[in-house]
């Protein structure tokens, strides 16, 4: 019988043991003493097979590793990574495509229907005991939400969405309805031509150098005043101060970002006191579902891996 690989997890989060208990089934699993964000130079670098991680690379020296062909990461998005250094290197990359769809498109409806509904203001009446009746309130039905990015983040939003009906466009490069939850999709030279007529604007593009900085003041100043935007990916993909200053200016009825530029937000930062921003601490990813959906892509992936058979889909087209 020959010899398990073995695969460092230098990311538990909350896995349990009896999860870890399917891994072991085909793998030796070996686990770091402390977080993956510290340096470990007492390794023993040479017997380590494949790497479960986020962001443990960025504190410790991949060279060390002369036998690593397998890295898992626990995210969606693989941005942390150098794929054409990984390609060079022999080493396959794998990420859990749509674990975090479903908590992220709820937290999407959910900035909605927050700011159209004002729930954050009926609390503060609440705590005044202040009897109001605000009649300036927007529904989500027969409204224009243009979602960019239609792999499974977006597909799940305009899911969500759909029970409200609305028209939903999507944009992407590779334009996908395969689910039918779109009216219409188009390719992304149709975004100027697409941001005027939409109520609700919610990117789901991931960060790739080509979407740097996508959404940018011109994006901004296309959308309608009472436009709704909404950003779930990664920071970057949106110029900060344009926003800043789009929502300074009075523009938009309402903004939900969840990513930013640079993390965590500056404490001193003018976003926190705009009131018709919702600011969330890169945190839309998180549901009790999690676990079970990254695990369970993990162990499909490794056991691929330790049988051979594990096929490449992140630096095919480098």
């Amino acid at each position: 019988m020959s010899q398990k690989k073995k695969l460092l997890f230098a990311n538990k989060q909350k896995f349990t043991d009896e999860m870890f208990k399917r891994l072991e089934e085909f793998v030796d699993v070996e686990f770091l003493d402390g977080p993956e964000t510290e340096e470990y130079p007492d390794l023993d670098f040479d017997s380590i097979n494949g790497v479960v991680c986020f962001n443990f690379f960025k504190h410790n020296d991949i060279n060390k590793f002369k036998n690593l062909d397998y890295i898992h990461t626990t995210s969606t998005g693989y941005d942390q990574f150098d794929l054409k250094d990984l390609k060079d290197r022999g080493i396959t990359l794998k990420n859990c495509p749509g674990v975090h769809s479903v908590p992220i498109s709820e937290f999407v409806l959910g900035a909605t229907l927050e700011i159209y509904k004002k729930f954050h203001q009926l609390k503060t009446q609440q705590n005044a005991h202040y009897w109001y009746c605000d009649w300036d309130l927007e529904e989500i039905y027969q409204k224009r939400v243009l979602i960019i990015g239609t792999g499974s983040i977006g597909q799940h939003v305009a899911q969500r969405f759909k029970g409200f009906e609305p028209t939903i466009i999507g944009i992407d490069a590779f334009p996908n309805n395969k689910f039918g939850y779109f009216n219409e999709v188009f390719t992304m030279d149709h975004m100027d031509s697409e941001i005027p007529k939409a109520d609700i604007v919610v990117n789901c593009v991931p960060l790739f150098e080509n979407t740097h900085h996508l959404f940018n003041r011109h994006c901004f100043d296309l959308m309608k005043n009472d436009a709704v935007f909404i950003n779930v990916t990664r920071g970057p993909v949106v110029d900060n101060d344009a926003l800043l200053d789009t929502l300074k200016s009075g523009k938009l009825r309402g903004a939900a970002v969840d990513v930013w530029e640079h993390e965590p937000l500056e404490r001193e930062s003018e976003f926190w006191d705009i009131d018709r921003l919702i600011i969330s601490a890169h945190n839309s990813f998180a549901g009790n579902g999690n676990n079970e959906r990254i695990f369970s892509c993990i162990t499909k992936d490794t056991k691929d891996w330790a049988d051979g058979v594990l096929v490449a889909n992140l630096q095919q087209n480098l």
